[in-house]
């Protein structure tokens, strides 16, 4: 597989959905760019990789002993 491809991304269409589910109403131009430029606080894209490894019990690499 690639190393940069892409995995995981929003749209303003997302953004949108979230604002009509939670605030009953699309956002305006200015509020878009306002969540846009913080939302990268709220994201922990290790946590959620992480998070996934232990969802899917994936194991770790076993280690030897050296002794």
């Amino acid at each position: 597989m690639r190393k940069n491809k892409i995995v995981y991304s929003l749209c303003i269409a997302d953004i949108q959905e979230v604002a009509e589910d939670e605030l009953c109403r699309k956002l305006t131009d200015d509020e878009l760019k306002k969540v846009i430029d913080k939302m990268g606080d709220y994201i922990s894209w290790y946590d959620s990789i992480s998070n996934t490894f232990v969802a899917l019990e994936l194991k770790e690499a076993e280690v030897e002993d050296d002794e």
